[in-house]
């Protein structure tokens, strides 16, 4: 689906050399037009990726790397888009006629959202294409995509929330790009939710929970301990302020990562994290709304539970303990735990993430790393507080002990 100007764009890009991608790079219009670029060149792959889970993380995770392409240094950026499009699945050979739609004449904006709403439910690519074409070019229309596209998304848990990661990162990457490369994404996202199994249905409970003794167990312990009467019973007390519960719910996964809890596996685990991280920045349309999508996470949560903390690690009172005193302690060996902590006290965060991606990128940018690397590294203005300071330790604990 490229234009010919975005192929041309990208010959430039990848012809070019380390101080002509710099040049090309640091031109604002011509910047937008390589991530259009990127964008339209993603297309054949991402519908190819059908409902592979796996193919749809790697797409996922390029989705987030060309998200934070503004933050990465040009000559870093090529070699990651490089690793990322030789992972991706065989681009599909034919794609849908209707992708290559004219825009429908424009309506009322509430025409517009009825319609595009009953496409979606339906699965009508040939009625949601023109439409979408057209409400890309006007603001207000675009907003209403996003919106519902969010709130259509957020509560189906299958494989973790993977509608809701690559829907994420997808936004962050193209909510700002000319109609057609942003129009061509939606349909993209689209088809990856029809093709993809249903998540498993969750009934969301009325009230709240008694304050009995189970609800005032801590999450991390009703987790540890797979305790679920109290783990849910917690999870009730807190549905009247659903999004706090996510909020407490992702610091709680976050603990149990660092813990060495949720299995061997860690993509699973990172997609809960990023699952969980995704949600904290969706417009939720209502209570009932973000309510379902609370105990569609914990209850996906809950299957993580049961663990002992693993020793190869220090608990939480001595990684905090450190923590305090971190700026006054000598420099850490590079990549042990104390790095991440000590670069934080150093004021020297953006390099250390830096330094992550670059680590990243010479051990060929595992599955689900551009994904953790990006909420991670935004984890702590999502959840404020006294713990902000751990999630640059998800990434040490998953990838980098």
């Amino acid at each position: 689906m490229l234009t010919p100007g975005s192929r041309a764009i990208l010959e430039h890009w990848r012809s070019a050399s380390v101080s002509g991608r710099e040049i090309l790079w640091a031109d604002s219009a011509q910047r937008l037009a390589l991530r259009a670029a990127w964008q339209q060149s993603l297309l054949p792959h991402w519908w190819a990726a059908a409902a592979d889970a796996q193919a749809l993380q790697i797409m996922a995770d390029t989705l987030a790397l060309l998200a934070e392409a503004e933050s990465l240094p040009p000559a870093l950026l090529a070699t990651a888009l490089q690793v990322q499009e030789a992972s991706l699945v065989q681009p599909a050979a034919i794609l849908p006629a209707a992708l290559r739609s004219e825009a429908a004449n424009p309506m009322p904006l509430d025409m517009e959202a009825d319609t595009f709403a009953k496409a979606i439910e339906d699965g009508d690519l040939e009625t949601l294409a023109p439409l979408l074409f057209s409400m890309a070019e006007d603001e207000n229309a675009r907003r209403i995509v996003l919106t519902r596209l969010a709130q259509r998304l957020a509560d189906d848990n299958h494989a973790q929330g993977l509608r809701t990661i690559l829907y994420g990162q997808w936004h962050d990457a193209a909510a700002d790009l000319p109609a057609q490369p942003f129009s061509l994404g939606a349909m993209a996202l689209l088809q990856s939710h029809w093709q993809l199994p249903a998540g498993v249905a969750v009934v969301v409970p009325e009230g709240r929970a008694s304050r009995a003794p189970a609800t005032d167990k801590p999450l991390l312990h009703a987790l540890r301990e797979r305790d679920l009467p109290a783990f849910m019973g917690r999870i009730r007390a807190l549905g009247d302020q659903p999004m706090d519960a996510i909020r407490q719910l992702f610091l709680t996964v976050t603990l149990m990562i660092i813990e060495g809890g949720g299995g061997k596996d860690p993509l699973p685990l990172i997609r809960l994290y990023v699952w969980l991280g995704s949600l904290l920045a969706l417009p939720h349309r209502s209570l009932r709304q973000a309510r379902k999508v609370l105990f569609s996470a914990a209850a996906t949560t809950f299957g993580f539970a049961g663990w002992q903390r693993q020793e190869d690690w220090p608990d939480f009172c001595t990684l905090a303990a450190y923590r305090e005193r971190a700026a006054t302690e000598p420099v850490p060996a590079p990549w042990s735990w104390q790095s991440a902590l000590y670069a934080a006290a150093a004021d020297a965060g953006p390099q250390w993430w830096l330094q992550v991606a670059e680590r990243g990128v010479a051990q060929a940018c595992p599955v689900g790393f551009w994904s953790l690397w990006r909420t991670a590294q935004r984890a702590g203005s999502l959840t404020g507080g006294p713990l902000a300071w751990i999630h640059p330790l998800v990434v040490m604990r998953l990838y980098l002990a």
